[in-house]
């Protein structure tokens, strides 16, 4: 039985499988604050502020998130 097999099982019995939040993954962290720094360079501070919170709020917030339904 293959993994895919396996996981339709434990759905079939109800099971809860909690993903990984991809928002919260160490390449898209780095990749938006790479986009936060390009915009302080650009003097478009409000923005940055802006990114900053959504940043924050999704990492504070990983166990509110369902990586399967994004």
């Amino acid at each position: 039985m293959g993994l895919r097999d396996t996981v339709k099982e434990w759905l079939k019995e109800g099971k809860d499988i909690k993903a990984k939040s991809p928002l919260c993954s160490k390449r898209l962290v780095v990749k938006n604050l790479k986009q936060i720094l390009e915009l302080l360079e650009q003097d478009s501070t409000y923005v940055a502020k802006e990114r900053i919170k959504f940043l924050i709020n999704d990492i504070e917030n990983t166990d509110n998130l369902d990586g399967g339904k994004l």
